[in-house]
């Protein structure tokens, strides 16, 4: 886990610039709901042994992470959809346990700053 803030401000502002307050609002809620999925498509596909699907649930929770600046958490989907390509499940589920804890702290920071209800 990092000290940094779970997302960078600079890039959640710049998107926020271009979105109103309503928008935004749905897009995070899209983030968040559709979050639990991809990982558990992940989780599932790791069990399976099934390394395509695991990479592109990776994948998907990485474009969002990007677009509302969870930088850190899309480096650790990155880098556990990369193992999942390379046939590493192992390190594709090492990956999962930490994408799930960002994910967490993302959530709060989000709560934290009203853009979700608790």
């Amino acid at each position: 886990m990092t000290d940094s803030p779970p997302v960078e401000l600079a890039d959640f502002d710049a998107l926020l610039e271009l979105l109103d307050q309503h928008t935004m609002r749905d897009v995070i809620r899209l983030f968040v709901t559709s979050a639990p999925e991809r990982l558990r498509v992940a989780n599932d596909g790791i069990a399976a042994g099934e390394q395509a699907v695991v990479a592109t649930a990776f994948h998907t929770m990485r474009s969002g992470c990007g677009q509302l600046g969870a930088r850190h958490l899309e480096q650790l989907c990155a880098n556990a959809e990369r193992a999942a390509k390379h046939g590493d499940l192992s390190a594709a589920a090492a990956g999962l346990a930490e994408v799930r804890v960002e994910y967490e702290r993302c959530l709060a920071w989000f709560r934290e700053r009203g853009w979700l209800s608790s």
